[in-house]
C-alpha cells in the first residue's frame, strides 16, 4: 500500500523524510518514538491521502478540526492528534498550508527544510560572532553605572587590559563550577578586582545557545531569499520572531548569575554569585544591563547609584578600604587605584569617586589639601572673613564693603582697623556694611564660641583712583591731576613711563596739539597708572589710536538702559570679542526682580547672555532688562570706537586706556 502511495503521488522524498523510513528516522516516526504513540503517524499518513487529488479546482488538504473529526475515537483524547501534529508541523519538510489554514503535502520542500538546510550548514565562526553580538546588544551599557564594556564569550587572556582600565562584565560559558575554573585563575591573577563583573550560569548547555544562533543566523539567510510578496513570507516573519524569543529564553536560562567581588573580614576575596534579577515589565523591550543593576542593587548590595543619598555607608567602606592603614592623608590618585583593587568596595556609578569626594569636602568631613592629597580628617577650621567690594571707588576714594565672616559660630566678633593693626581691642563692626576710604583695611574675626580658632588677619586694599580735568583759559590749555583717597602723582607728556615722570603739584599745560599724558600715582605700596587723551586743540572726542588694543573704563559704570539696548550691546560685543569686568544685570521691576553680578574677572558676551536666559525663563516675555558695566576691553580702538558709536555712548578724556 505504501509503495502503491509512493507510486501514484510521486512523493517518495515525502514519505520518506517526513513519514516513514526502513530506519524509523522519518520526523513522524521520531515523534511517536519519543511520544510512544502513532499519533504523529496517523496524522501524517491521513493528510497525505487528502493531499493526492488532481482534480480540476480540488480542495486539498485538511483544517486540524478536520484532522481531529477523522481520527478521534472513543479511547483517543483530540489533544493526542493535535500536539502531534503541530510537532510534525514544526519539523517536516515537505507539509504546506493555506491561508485558510488547510495543511497538506506536496513536493516542493517547505520553509522548515530551507531554515534547516541553512541552520546545519551556517559556518561555526559566523554562529560565534552572531552569539557574540546578540549578547553584546542584550546587555550594551547606556547609563555605565554597573560596568562600562562588555565582552561576551572572551579569551581571558586577551582582556586582562581592559579589565586593568574599566569595569567590566565578561559573558563566560558555564562549566559545572561556580565559578568557572578559568574565571576563578583569571580572578585570582588580577590585581584590578574590582573591575570584573561576571555573567556566567551553572548549567553546562552551551550547545543549546548554538542551536538557537543557528535558527537565528538561517532566518537572516532566509530574509534575503524569500522577497516581500511571496506566500511564504508571512510564516517566514513569524519564524523571525519566534526564533528571536528562543535565543533570548535560551541566553536567560542558561547565563543566570551574576558574579561580583566581595571580601569578608579575615577572608579571602572571592567572586560572590548571584542569580540574575529577572523581574521586569514584559511589554518593553529587554535591557540586561538594568537586570544586572537590579541585581546588584538589592541585598547583598555591590552597586549603588545614588551617591548622594546613600553618602553615610559609601563614606565609611572608603574611609575603611581606599586610605593606607593608619592614615588620615591620601594621594587621591592613590585613593582611585584602590578603588579598582579592594574587593570589599562597593561600586558607584560614573565619576562616583568624585562626586563623593566633593559631597564630603562640601559637608566638612573631609578636605581636599590642594597638593593631590585628601584628608579624611580635616584639621579644625579658623576663623576668617569675606570682604566684597559693591562699589567701585568713588571721587573721594570711598567705597561700600560687604563683610562676611567665615568659620566664626553663632555669635562671631569682627574687630577691624583702618589704614592700622587691628587687635581684639580693636573696634567691632557692628553691621556687615562698612563704608571706607582708607587705604587698607585690617580685619580679625573671633569666635566667642570657642568651635573655632582664632584665625589670621584679613587686610581688603582699596584702589587709587586718578581723574583729570582739562581747562581752557586765556587761550591756554591746562591739566589738573586727582588721586584719591590720597596719594602722590607723577606724569610725562611724551609717551614715557610715567612712574619716572615729574611730580605734579599744579595743573600742567598741555599747549594745542593732541596730548596723550601719562600717568602714576601711588600711596603706601598702593599704585595706579593710567593715560589721558586729549585731542587738538578746537576737535571734539577722544584721541583713540585705531590699531592699539583698548579699554572703555567708567567708575560709575555704562549702562544700557533697556532690553533691545542690552541685547544689542550683547550682540556687539560678541561680533567683537569684547570682555567686560565689574557688570551688573538686572531683571524685572519691584520685588520681582533677579540681580546678577560679575566683579573683577573677565567674562564674554556669551557667559553674560547664558546666565540671562536662564533668569528670563523665569519671567514674562517683556519684562525689562538693563546691564552696567565699567570696564570693557577691545582688541582694537577702532571695535572700541565702533562699539561706542552704534551704542551712543559719548567718549570724554578718561575714558580710554591705550
Amino acid at each position: 500500500m505504501r509503495d502503491k502511495l509512493t507510486e501514484i503521488s510521486g512523493m517518495r522524498d515525502v514519505i520518506a523524510k517526513d513519514l516513514w523510513d526502513a530506519q524509523q528516522s522519518a520526523h513522524a516516526q521520531v515523534i511517536d518514538l519519543s511520544t510512544g504513540k502513532q499519533a504523529a503517524t496517523q496524522v501524517g499518513s491521513l493528510l497525505l491521502t487528502a493531499s493526492l487529488s488532481t482534480a480540476v479546482n480540488a480542495v486539498k488538504g485538511l483544517t486540524t478540526a478536520e484532522m481531529v473529526e477523522c481520527l478521534v475515537s472513543p479511547l483517543r483524547e483530540p489533544s493526542e492528534f493535535l500536539e502531534s501534529f503541530q510537532q510534525l508541523e514544526e519539523s517536516a519538510w515537505y507539509i504546506h498550508h493555506t491561508p485558510e489554514g488547510r495543511y497538506y503535502f506536496d513536493r516542493q520542500e517547505n520553509l522548515t527544510k530551507l531554515l534547516q538546510s541553512l541552520a546545519h550548514d551556517a559556518p561555526e565562526n559566523q554562529v560565534d560572532d552572531l552569539i557574540r553580538h546578540r549578547l553584546r546588544d542584550m546587555f550594551k551599557p547606556m547609563r555605565k553605572s554597573a560596568y562600562e564594556e562588555v565582552l561576551p564569550l572572551p579569551r581571558l587572556e586577551d582582556v586582562a587590559d581592559k579589565v586593568r582600565k574599566n569595569r567590566v562584565l565578561l559573558i563566560v560559558s558555564p562549566d559545572s563550577k561556580i565559578p568557572p575554573e578559568e574565571v576563578q585563575k583569571f580572578f585570582d591573577g588580577l590585581s584590578q578586582k574590582n573591575n570584573l563583573c561576571v555573567l556566567t550560569g551553572d548549567k553546562t548547555a552551551m550547545g543549546s545557545v548554538e542551536k538557537a544562533a543557528r535558527h537565528v543566523y538561517a532566518a537572516q539567510k532566509a530574509d534575503g531569499r524569500i522577497p516581500k510578496d511571496h506566500p511564504q513570507r508571512d510564516e517566514l516573519e513569524k519564524k523571525q520572531q519566534t526564533y528571536e524569543q528562543d535565543f533570548n529564553s535560551t541566553v536567560l536560562n542558561l547565563f543566570d548569575k551574576v558574579l561580583f567581588p566581595i571580601q569578608r573580614v579575615g577572608k579571602p576575596s572571592q567572586l560572590a554569585p548571584k542569580a540574575l534579577d529577572m523581574t521586569r515589565d514584559a511589554t518593553k523591550p529587554f535591557d540586561g544591563e538594568a537586570q544586572v543593576e537590579k541585581t546588584l542593587t538589592s541585598n547583598p548590595l555591590k552597586l549603588y547609584l545614588d551617591v548622594e543619598k546613600d553618602f553615610d555607608p559609601i563614606r565609611d567602606k572608603s574611609q575603611d578600604l581606599l586610605w593606607p592603614e593608619n592614615q588620615d592623608e591620601a594621594r587621591w590618585s592613590d585613593v582611585a587605584d584602590r578603588y579598582t583593587e579592594q574587593p570589599g568596595m562597593p561600586w558607584l556609578p560614573p565619576k562616583g569617586l568624585d562626586t563623593l569626594k566633593s559631597i564630603a569636602c562640601n559637608r566638612g568631613l573631609w578636605e581636599d589639601l590642594g597638593n593631590g592629597y585628601v584628608t579624611k580628617k580635616p584639621k579644625k577650621k579658623r576663623t576668617s572673613v569675606q570682604v566684597i567690594a559693591e562699589s567701585e571707588p568713588n571721587d573721594e576714594g570711598k567705597v561700600r564693603l560687604r563683610v562676611n565672616p567665615q568659620n566664626a559660630g553663632p555669635a562671631p566678633r569682627v574687630h577691624f582697623a583702618e589704614d592700622a593693626l587691628v587687635t581684639e581691642k580693636s573696634a567691632q563692626l557692628k553691621d556687615q556694611i562698612l563704608p571706607t576710604k582708607a587705604l587698607r583695611v585690617n580685619f580679625l574675626v573671633v569666635d566667642p564660641s570657642g568651635q573655632f580658632e582664632t584665625g589670621d588677619i584679613v587686610t581688603w586694599s582699596n584702589k587709587l583712583v586718578l581723574r583729570n580735568e582739562l581747562k581752557e583759559s586765556g587761550g591756554k590749555r591746562t591739566v589738573g591731576l586727582f588721586v584719591a583717597p590720597s596719594g602722590k602723582i607723577r606724569y610725562t607728556l611724551g609717551g614715557e613711563e610715567p612712574r619716572e615722570g615729574a611730580l605734579y603739584d599744579k595743573p600742567v599745560e598741555i599747549g594745542d596739539d593732541a596730548v596723550v599724558m601719562r600717568v602714576f600715582a601711588d600711596a603706601s605700596g598702593l599704585e595706579a597708572k593710567t593715560e589721558f587723551r586729549y585731542p587738538a586743540k578746537g576737535k571734539k572726542g577722544v584721541l583713540v589710536d585705531d590699531v592699539k588694543p583698548a579699554r572703555l573704563v567708567s567708575r560709575t559704570g555704562r549702562k544700557l538702559d533697556s532690553r533691545a539696548k542690552t541685547f544689542e550691546g550683547l550682540k556687539q560685543a560678541a561680533e567683537k570679542s569684547v570682555t567686560f569686568e565689574n557688570v551688573t544685570v538686572n531683571v524685572g521691576n519691584g520685588a520681582q526682580v533677579a540681580t546678577f553680578f560679575v566683579g573683577e574677572i573677565l567674562v564674554n558676551a556669551a557667559f553674560i547672555e547664558a546666565i540671562l536666559k536662564t533668569t528670563l525663563e523665569k519671567f514674562a516675555p517683556d519684562t525689562p532688562v538693563t546691564m552696567t558695566f565699567r570696564k570693557a576691553h577691545f582688541n582694537s580702538g577702532h571695535d572700541l570706537n565702533d562699539f561706542a558709536q552704534k551704542l551712543g555712548f559719548e567718549l570724554n578724556p578718561g575714558d580710554v586706556e591705550q
